[in-house]
């Protein structure tokens, strides 16, 4: 994620790469081709020839020509460095999800408040194109109610990484791949009354149901499976009169005369444009509207839930508590 954000802060021409840091010292030359995961085409080899290179996150906050930080780290790490920053003036936007607990979660959005910084969490499908598509879908009410809705994303187990088949670091898949589904049920519906969730074959899944009593049937599905299972993200959506399903075929509007479009929604990169609001935050002062990390508390607290959920079986949990 690190080099995906490279990437996307090099198209804005506003912002300067002023520092890295990492204690990979191969990384911290330059070279980041080694780089797995879902984004790895986004990795290659950088010049940071001109850019402040450090070892240890403290020197990097102690820089005082800084503005801002960029927080790619294990979600185990990322309550300490992101309060450390705030606390060093800078602003912060910290990859999902916020912290391994709502008592971190809380303890990060108050010194937030306390500072007066920027705090933003990379909530990125927020920004990507199909999935703006889709907000505006569910909100207009052009099609009718929202009956129904399901998402699903999964991948294989992240061998390449050395801490996220961890659970005590990353979460495991709920926290850190399913977070984005959670926090797209959430920014349509809001927060659901109750949730369940039971596993999904083997491996770290889950199928979960997210109950809004009078409201759309919501389902989240997937989470890290076998090796060699390939990545995948979906969604369905289903109003009184169309249905917006996207596949890696891409958007597809379906109305209630039968008829089938494939929809191709405006907007850059999700990833550059979740950037480029950051900086818009940090320079003008305001605080994210478009993702508050509120809200992304919220998205751990159900994934939290979920877990329980699904350790006990599928019992129902109560989120309004």
């Amino acid at each position: 994620m690190g080099a995906t954000h490279l990437n996307g802060f090099a198209t804005l021409p506003d912002v300067s790469v002023a520092a890295v840091c990492t204690n990979n010292p191969r990384a911290l030359a330059g070279d980041l081709s080694q780089t797995g995961g879902n984004r790895a085409g986004a990795a290659r080899v950088y010049d940071f020839s001109g850019v402040k290179k450090y070892t240890r996150w403290q020197d990097l906050l102690a820089d005082a020509d800084l503005d801002a930080v960029d927080i790619c780290l294990p979600t185990d790490l990322h309550p300490e460095v992101t309060i450390a920053a705030l606390r060093a003036g800078k602003h912060v936007l910290v990859e999902k999800p916020m912290a391994l607990t709502l008592d971190a979660c809380e303890q990060m959005m108050a010194v937030a408040a306390e500072q007066r910084r920027i705090f933003m969490v990379g909530q990125v499908l927020r920004f990507w194109p199909e999935y703006v598509y889709l907000r505006e879908f569910t909100k207009s009410k052009a099609h009718g109610a929202i009956r129904s809705a399901t998402f699903i994303r999964q991948g294989a187990l992240p061998e390449w990484s050395n801490w996220l088949p961890a659970d005590a670091r990353s979460g495991g898949a709920v926290l850190d791949l399913l977070i984005h589904d959670i926090d797209q049920a959430l920014l349509l519906f809001g927060m659901p009354e109750r949730v369940a969730a039971k596993k999904l074959g083997d491996g770290d899944t889950l199928t979960a149901t997210l109950i809004y009593p009078g409201g759309p049937e919501v389902r989240i599905q997937g989470g890290w499976f076998a090796p060699g299972t390939p990545f995948s993200m979906t969604f369905q959506v289903r109003a009184e009169r169309a249905e917006l399903e996207f596949t890696q075929a891409g958007l597809t509007l379906s109305d209630g005369t039968g008829s089938r479009t494939q929809v191709a929604p405006e907007g850059s990169d999700g990833y550059e444009a979740q950037l480029r609001y950051f900086v818009q935050c940090c320079k003008s002062g305001e605080q994210p509207e478009q993702c508050m990390p509120r809200e992304s508390a919220q998205a751990v607290k159900i994934a939290l839930l979920l877990k329980q959920s699904r350790a006990m079986g599928g019992e129902q949990i109560s989120c309004l508590v």
